[in-house]
């Protein structure tokens, strides 16, 4: 028997954030190891300008507690462990539509984050196996995943999570169109998911002549944009 594609408003907040918890936990690794190579190599205060690109409230004094707090540090919402709880707290509840082979890529990344928490591990190096079943997980989503329009509102909060971390570090005007471009052609697939106002105005801002992440008042502006364009 063939399932419903109708999605309830509550079950589309829990795919749409369950794609960006997850892309977060792969971007923040990402970044958070290239920032501790520059630490390495760099200035002692290096790591603050990383802190500050993900607009956190919560304050490291050395490098060693920064490393650390990112990864590991469950009341700071902007960590590798909280985002990857998060994560697990909407797959648990989507389990019968992502299904449990989708699902353990999950509760492997968090049962390994927990055990380096526990021991104390800040070599990052040691949780490039939460990267890899992070791209795994997409994999199995593509693959499990039968609900086409469920699988949109995943891809569309993984975008947008993308989208969003990209103008925070500053990528270039061509990575951050791309971006945007590729959010749009998923929300095509679900019609009135985009707010077509918000969208009107991302138009006119991401433009070659527009383009300067350098512009304060610019960059605080698109974000606040592409965090408010999107209606799931």
């Amino acid at each position: 028997m063939v399932k419903s594609d109708i999605i309830s408003a509550t079950k589309a907040n829990r795919l749409y954030w369950l794609g960006r918890y997850e892309c977060r936990v792969y971007l923040t690794l990402h970044q958070l190891n290239k920032c501790f190579d520059e630490m390495i190599d760099g200035e002692p205060d290096d790591y603050t300008e990383f802190w500050k690109k993900l607009d956190s409230s919560g304050i490291y004094q050395t490098n060693d507690e920064f490393t650390f707090g990112m990864l590991y540090d469950d009341t700071n919402p902007c960590s590798v462990l909280s985002a990857q709880k998060y994560a697990m707290d909407n797959a648990i509840l989507l389990r019968e539509d992502i299904m449990s082979e989708t699902l353990s890529y999950l509760e492997m990344s968090l049962a390994l984050l927990r055990k380096c928490k526990q021991e104390a591990t800040v070599n990052i190096s040691h949780l490039q196996p939460v990267i890899d079943w992070s791209l795994a997980f997409w994999g199995s989503s593509e693959q499990r995943l039968q609900n086409h329009k469920a699988l949109s509102i995943m891809m569309i909060g993984r975008n947008v999570e993308n989208l969003d971390m990209q103008l925070r570090f500053g990528y270039p005007y061509r990575r951050v169109a791309l971006a945007y471009d590729s959010l749009k052609r998923y929300c095509k697939d679900l019609q009135g998911s985009l707010d077509e106002n918000i969208s009107g105005q991302l138009d006119k801002l991401i433009t070659a002549d527009h383009f300067d992440l350098s512009d304060c008042e610019y960059k605080t502006k698109l974000l606040k944009y592409v965090n408010q364009l999107v209606r799931v």
